[in-house]
């Protein structure tokens, strides 16, 4: 008895002893899963960003609501359209491969962009008719290597609630994440995670949230704020396309060169 119990302390001692020596990455690809919390050389972070876009929830989801279509993120490559083709065309099949249902716990999605591979798996999914939309998924260890820059994520959720009445809807994107520089990497995820919620605006008719007020006078609630240092952005009249999420990780490469 003594002795089973000293072996499995001493495999548990091995356990870990074998995860802070590996990559997250050879973990990852050995085993399927991601490690237990942040590895060495990896800090753990967080980043939260809120947005408010004057849609309804309905409206909102028709955008946002499948796991497997990726189009209003600007991933994969070139699968942003020109905003007045937003509308009638979709991701195609072969940009993201799912390893089985779409919107189904477990179910991962793949596809590269800027050059990275990316894998996310669901682990929560919840898209009441009425709201709110809650999706979790974790991401596999990813490099960047512009920016010489690698993390992974456990939580990577996107929470979509109706405000004002129904009037507007508001985005809650929270990532709690290991990274090798963890405030390169949140800065990177901020910017990412605002440019998916513009995106939608955009391809819903580019309005801007004000107050709820402005959309209804008889209710009241929540204003368009974003969390963290980046500011408000202003609203986008250009081409959607250029809101490529490949573009923004080629372009932050240098801010998180500049953050190291």
């Amino acid at each position: 008895m003594i002795f089973t119990i000293i072996l499995s302390m001493l495999l548990v001692v091995v356990g870990v002893s074998t995860q802070e020596t590996l990559s997250p990455f050879s973990i990852y690809n050995q085993t399927g899963r991601l490690p237990a919390g942040c590895v060495n050389g990896y800090s753990a972070g967080t980043d939260t960003v809120l947005y408010s876009v004057p849609y309804t929830y309905a409206q909102v989801m028709s955008i946002v609501g499948s796991f497997k279509n990726l189009t209003w993120s600007g991933n994969p490559d070139n699968t942003v359209r020109p905003l007045l083709q937003a509308f009638v065309e979709k991701l195609t099949p072969a940009q993201v491969t799912l390893n089985g249902t779409n919107n189904q716990i477990g179910t991962a999605r793949t596809y590269s962009t800027a050059g990275a591979y990316v894998i996310e798996t669901i682990t929560v999914y919840d898209k009441p008719a009425a709201g709110p939309y809650n999706e979790v998924h974790t991401l596999a260890p990813l490099s960047i290597s512009a920016a010489n820059l690698s993390f992974y994520a456990a939580y990577d959720g996107t929470v979509i609630t109706p405000i004002c009445g129904g009037s507007a809807s508001q985005f809650n994107l929270t990532i709690n994440f290991c990274a090798t520089n963890a405030t390169a990497a949140a800065s990177i995820l901020h910017m990412l995670h605002l440019t998916d919620a513009t995106t939608v605006g955009v391809f819903l008719g580019n309005q801007n949230f004000t107050s709820c007020a402005a959309l209804n006078p008889s209710s009241s609630g929540s204003t368009n704020a974003t969390m963290g240092s980046a500011p408000m952005p202003s609203a986008f009249t250009g081409d959607a396309s250029l809101l490529h999420a490949s573009s923004l990780l080629l372009g932050f490469g240098a801010l998180a060169a500049v953050l190291v």
